[in-house]
């Protein structure tokens, strides 16, 4: 079968036909009648409701609803064909779903990948700065500027954090120094100055205490 639109939509109205034969249930009926057949893509038969319909999408879920559709729809179409509903009823719509199927795919990864690498020892400033470059690492769209802002907020609680156990009380110069150049990592990563990195932990510093007392 074709996947142009018209064929497509001229498939999904055999298909509704036949399931409203093999299922007695009229909240599934009006599911089915308010629903749009956007492509048939990858032996899949995306369908779309339009967010007005929402309510309606849970009958379209229902297993015994979905195999009577993928049922109907091989008679149909003349294969195996799977059933996927989204939200919209355009060529658009199932694009943008597309692009945010591999955003979540993506995030997925990094976190095995994450859950893969050998835990970081911060108990070391070396360790803390392994920590600030493998956590940008890990993050996906990282050029995103509110991706870069997540970043830079978990960075500073994980150094507020450590500092209590790596400074001194009286903090010396190679204290210092060394906390300088983790702070220069987090602000290169988060590509801002280090000045406001550095102004930005003495803030939230001086709020936690204020919290603690």
């Amino acid at each position: 079968m074709s996947s142009d639109t018209a064929s497509v939509r001229e498939a999904w109205a055999q298909i509704v036909a036949q399931v409203k034969d093999r299922v007695n249930n009229r909240s599934l009926w009006e599911a089915l009648e308010k629903s749009t057949a956007i492509t048939l893509e990858d032996n899949t038969l995306i369908v779309g409701l339009e967010p007005r319909y929402a309510a309606l999408a849970a009958q379209l879920g229902v297993s015994d609803h979905r195999r009577a559709i993928e049922a109907c729809a091989v008679k149909v179409v003349g294969r195996p064909t799977a059933f996927r509903l989204i939200e919209g009823h355009t060529l658009e719509d199932w694009s943008a779903t597309k692009l945010r199927d591999r955003v979540v795919a993506a995030r997925r990864d990094a976190e095995a990948e994450r859950r893969e690498q050998p835990a970081i020892d911060t108990a070391t400033w070396d360790g803390l700065f392994e920590q600030a470059a493998r956590s940008f690492s890990a993050m996906t769209l990282r050029q995103l500027p509110q991706t870069k802002a997540r970043y830079l907020s978990e960075m500073l609680y994980a150094l507020s954090d450590n500092m209590d156990r790596l400074m001194p009380e009286e903090p010396d110069e190679a204290s210092e120094r060394m906390l300088a150049r983790v702070i220069d990592r987090v602000a290169g990563n988060a590509e801002v100055p280090a000045t406001m990195v550095a102004m930005e932990l003495e803030r939230l510093r001086a709020w936690q205490k204020q919290n603690a007392s």
